[in-house]
């Protein structure tokens, strides 16, 4: 089935020219019109701030046509030439290109940085599906209770080394692996640049899950006093970098179900290598690549620096798992 994902915007908008075609298939297809119901609801948002904003004085207007007119095209323009028409050298030219100036946007975008990221940051809060944070906080409080079940045993680190990097991995997948999202063009729209858009979002993902899991340790530690809160730490810390790495570099590049499961597979062989079911060689290169270390993080943040400086350049995706 063909969906018209292109033309709901329009269709919620009311401006299409014939929306019957749409209007059909939004009635029969229910992803569709859920996409149209939440076009509608950024319609209807964008509209009452635009209502409650009073329209600018008329002397506003022409106080900047006078400025413009009294500065002149030199001033409000900077020049970039146009190449010459190169025509055939068997043919006399036709055309010639135009000379004129193209003015370009000189104009500083946000004078308080701190300010504008902690704003970028909290919008990210929001634009970030439900299904996230449900599973973040789900996988903590589980993997919480379980370690402090089995922390007689002396167990509680594997537990949260089991568990919270897997969900850290799960949830970058789920943030910032997909592009569709009914805000997905107006973020698009927006001067900040995608590639701050996503590490405001890995930030945030990251951030939140790297929290929890630290008031889990902290609640953790006086029931692990052989490992204490930097073993308890250490524990998942460890296997979160390069599993979350993973995660985020294939669900960007590609598709998040591709980040899922090379992250999924790699957590599977760390399961392995703890159990004694590997292979000694391949057991010791799991380690080498789950436990902190300049190596491990310098590879991951090059991953990482490879997806965010690709993403602006990669198709937009229709689909996301």
């Amino acid at each position: 089935m063909n969906h018209p994902t292109e033309l709901l915007p329009g269709y919620a908008a009311g401006a299409l020219a014939d929306p019957a075609a749409v209007e059909a298939h939004v009635r029969a297809c229910a992803e569709c019109a859920a996409e149209a119901e939440s076009w509608g609801k950024v319609r209807s948002a964008v509209a009452g701030r635009a209502a409650a904003v009073a329209a600018p004085a008329p002397s506003i207007f022409a106080a900047i046509r006078e400025r413009v007119g009294a500065a002149g095209p030199s001033a409000t323009a900077r020049p970039h030439p146009m190449p010459e028409y190169a025509a055939p050298k068997d043919a006399a030219p036709k055309y010639a290109a135009p000379k004129y100036a193209v003015p370009r946007y000189a104009g500083e975008v946000g004078r308080r940085p701190w300010r504008r990221a902690l704003g970028l940051l909290t919008r990210q809060w929001t634009l970030v599906r439900w299904p996230v944070w449900v599973v973040s906080v789900a996988a903590l409080v589980v993997g919480g209770v379980v370690a402090a079940r089995v922390s007689s045993a002396g167990l509680a680190p594997q537990v949260l080394a089991a568990v919270i990097p897997l969900a850290a991995a799960l949830a970058v997948a789920g943030a910032c692996g997909s592009d569709r999202e009914p805000v997905g063009e107006l973020v698009a729209a927006t001067p900040t640049s995608p590639r701050v858009v996503l590490l405001a979002r890995l930030t945030l993902v990251l951030g939140v899950i790297g929290a929890g899991s630290l008031l889990v340790t902290l609640a953790l530690a006086p029931l692990e006093p052989v490992a204490g809160l930097l073993g308890l730490a250490a524990a998942w810390f460890g296997p979160l970098v390069p599993l979350s790495a993973l995660s985020f570099t294939l669900s960007v590049l590609w598709r998040p179900s591709v980040g899922v499961g090379a992250a999924t597979a790699l957590w599977l062989l760390r399961l392995l290598a703890m159990t004694g079911a590997l292979d000694r060689a391949v057991a010791a290169a799991v380690e080498r690549l789950c436990t902190p270390g300049a190596g491990v993080l310098m590879g991951a943040a090059a991953l990482v620096a490879v997806a965010v400086l690709l993403s602006p350049r990669l198709p937009r995706r229709r689909t996301s798992f």
